[in-house]
């Protein structure tokens, strides 16, 4: 019996606070309406807003109507059967809680904040006050005014999965400490009493920051929000890597693979004839080995193979190649800008990088055609 006396003296003083500021007329029939259909219908008429958990009140419907009754009468009424409360902000805000009282503590919030005691599973609200951090008290409150260092612990999960949250950061800014969860969301540290701001962040997720008001060991679970973070578009050139890391121009580099790819002599590629397919390079004439680059003669080229130069880059007449494929990962052509380390050479500089050997597994290639066999 005293429960009911002091609920209903609770109620009354929380319907009271919307009648001392500012109640509103309910002019409308609102017979048989759900209590979603009257918040709308209020919000729409004036210049209000509803904050509150849909399954608190999923299942009311509004009673039948004698006259007409004050907002605040009504929200009484609601909360009176369903163990709610609520608190008008004076801004417009009406803020709809379960089994805990809403207040404002002058002191303690910036103008515009809500103060929940004891309240630890904040995203079950539907909105909060967009002009301050939710306060909550941990603990016993009449332990206020204690020194010391009490142990404040929780769980971090994910709002949409209900999954923990390894990994996330719990920071004091003003104590310059924190903690970080474990593989189970879990985190525990010892914060000293009295009134604290933390921030709750991790990559990929919506930062929570809220104030504390800390008289003994307690819990705080939270659970927070995935944020989606646009990425512009990546652009993947192949051997975009050789354009950024030189700067000088008639460099030409030929792979391998792509050189198979080419028509061959007879079966056999040839380094040198592929060659003839890059700007500037000519063939000596049939019958000859060797190629010119840009109008220069063939002996002006410098072609190396291994680090040592290879006077004799075919044989036969200049038929076959004297490289074998093979052993080839790439060749580079240097047209012009020659680099010192090659020396000088009037024309241009061929060095062809011998592919590597793998170490750790045993591997071979053969092969046979009209004119060579090789393994």
């Amino acid at each position: 019996m005293l429960s009911r006396i002091l609920k209903s003296a609770i109620l009354l003083l929380l319907g009271s606070s919307l009648h001392a500021q500012q109640d509103y007329p309910v002019l409308w029939d609102y017979k048989g309406q759900s209590f979603e259909e009257f918040v709308i219908k209020a919000e729409s008429v004036y210049p209000l807003r509803f904050f509150y958990e849909y399954e608190w009140v999923k299942d009311i419907v509004l009673e039948e109507n004698n006259g007409i009754r004050m907002l605040g009468e009504i929200l009484d009424t609601v909360c009176s059967v369903r163990d709610l409360h609520y608190y008008y902000s004076g801004n417009g805000n009406i803020i709809l809680t379960r089994e805990y009282e809403v207040r404002i503590l002058k002191d303690k919030v910036k103008e515009g904040g809500t103060y929940l005691p004891g309240f630890n599973n904040l995203s079950n609200i539907r909105g909060s006050s967009s002009e301050g951090n939710i306060v909550v008290d941990i603990g016993d409150p009449s332990e206020k005014g204690k020194s010391g260092s009490v142990r404040l612990s929780g769980y971090v999960t994910d709002r949409d999965t209900k999954e923990p949250v390894a990994g996330v950061t719990v920071y004091f800014p003003g104590l310059s400490s924190g903690a970080v969860t474990n593989e189970h969301g879990y985190y525990s540290l010892e914060v000293p009493r009295g009134s604290h701001t933390v921030k709750f962040s991790f990559i990929g997720m919506k930062e929570r920051i809220m104030d504390l008001n800390l008289y003994s060991p307690g819990e705080l679970n939270i659970e927070m929000t995935g944020v989606l973070i646009p990425l512009k578009e990546a652009v993947i050139t192949a051997e975009k890597d050789i354009v950024l890391q030189r700067s000088q121009a008639g460099v030409e580099k030929i792979n391998i693979a792509s050189m198979k790819l080419m028509p061959s002599s007879m079966g056999e590629s040839d380094v040198t004839k592929n060659l003839l397919m890059i700007p500037g390079v000519s063939s000596v004439g049939e019958g000859s080995s060797g190629f010119n680059v840009r109008g220069g003669y063939a002996d002006q080229n410098l072609i190396l193979l291994y680090g040592a130069p290879l006077y004799n880059s075919s044989h036969f007449f200049g038929f076959f190649s004297a490289i074998n494929s093979d052993i080839i990962r790439d060749v580079t052509l240097y047209k012009g800008g020659i680099p010192a380390k090659y020396g000088g050479r009037l024309s241009s500089v061929m060095d062809i990088v011998p592919a590597d050997g793998d170490r750790r597994k045993f591997n071979g290639n053969t092969g046979i055609s009209p004119v060579a066999a090789h393994f």
